[in-house]
């Protein structure tokens, strides 16, 4: 019988080092703006929230009113088009088979 956890552990390695390519590449070619905090090294939700706030309070400050809109993206992936995702990432560079697997991912 195949033991399951050596081969969980060999694609969670796998999507690690996907992920760190990907990522090297987005930050190599300048793609990513300073405002994405999520999935960057000294990035945080807690970062992104205080500059909200500086940016609220600056508004605030010179007497402008302020209104928020809101959206909750923690399904974002479950819902996208993976044809477009795709797509974009081809535009930006990120072809061949770093493409292909994660096309297989997005797929499986």
């Amino acid at each position: 019988m195949y033991e399951y956890i050596p081969i969980f552990n060999l694609l969670k390695s796998l999507e690690k080092l996907i992920y760190k390519t990907v990522l090297s590449f987005l930050n190599k070619h300048n793609v990513l703006t300073d405002e994405q905090n999520g999935f960057r090294d000294n990035k945080s939700i807690y970062m992104a929230t205080q500059t909200f706030m500086e940016d609220i309070q600056r508004v605030m400050d010179n007497r402008l009113l302020v209104m928020g809109i809101f959206f909750n993206l923690t399904k974002d992936y479950d819902v996208i088009n993976h044809n477009t995702l795709l797509a974009k990432l081809d535009h930006y560079g990120l072809r061949g088979t770093i493409n292909s697997w994660i096309s297989s991912n997005l797929s499986h």
